[in-house]
């Protein structure tokens, strides 16, 4: 398969479930240590996630389709609009009790806030990016990386920045090739010491 095979498009609501799967896929070395054995409700809280992302944080989704018709291969987030941070924060906090009770939910509310980030309105922030394992190695990161700078350039932001964890050597050698630098790191003992993520390094790029 070859890089420009790669059609990327906006994502709609159909696609939030597949979405949210992808995501947990993704990321699942962060996510099995915070949900255990409730791992089977992390797919139905990132979904709502993703939902109240689009509705209330600014976020607009892209997703490349694979061979079957209604199957996602990648995603990524782009937030250029401006978010309402509070009904947000309350929408996922409800989320998270409803489904894993009190204690439970505000331990994973704490360990999912990292990486931190301030919005600019001058800068888009590229999250969640993922690509499903067998379409790894194949040019799609890179594909859903330069479509979300697009969606940065039309909505008239200057730069794009995102967080990567320390180790991600793959990721970070991708986000360098591309025009990445650093401009800040964040340390934490918390997900240093839950999910082995001591350091989040913030990439910028300049539009």
């Amino acid at each position: 398969m070859q890089e420009n095979t790669f059609v990327v498009r906006p994502a709609e609501h159909r696609d939030e479930t597949p979405i949210a799967d992808l995501v947990v896929e993704g990321f699942l070395d962060k996510f099995r240590p915070i949900f255990g054995r409730r791992m089977e409700r992390s797919t139905k809280i990132m979904e709502k996630w993703v939902q109240m992302e689009h509705a209330l944080g600014g976020v607009r989704s892209l997703v490349i389709e694979g061979a079957a018709p209604v199957e996602i291969v990648a995603s990524v987030g782009v937030r250029t609009g401006s978010s309402d941070d509070e009904a947000l924060a309350r929408g996922i906090w409800e989320t998270l009790r409803r489904n894993l009770g009190f204690f439970h939910a505000s331990w994973a509310a704490s360990l999912l806030s990292y990486p931190r980030y301030a919005a600019s309105s001058s800068e888009a922030y590229i999250e969640r990016l993922v690509v499903a394992s067998e379409y790894r190695r194949q040019g799609v990161a890179r594909a859903m990386l330069e479509a979300a700078e697009t969606v940065a350039r039309e909505s008239g932001k200057r730069t794009v920045g995102l967080h990567v964890s320390g180790g991600n050597l793959p990721a970070l050698k991708l986000y360098e090739a591309c025009g990445y630098e650093e401009v800040s790191r964040q340390r934490s003992r918390l997900t240093g010491y839950f999910l082995g993520i001591r350091e989040w390094l913030y990439l910028q790029k300049e539009l």
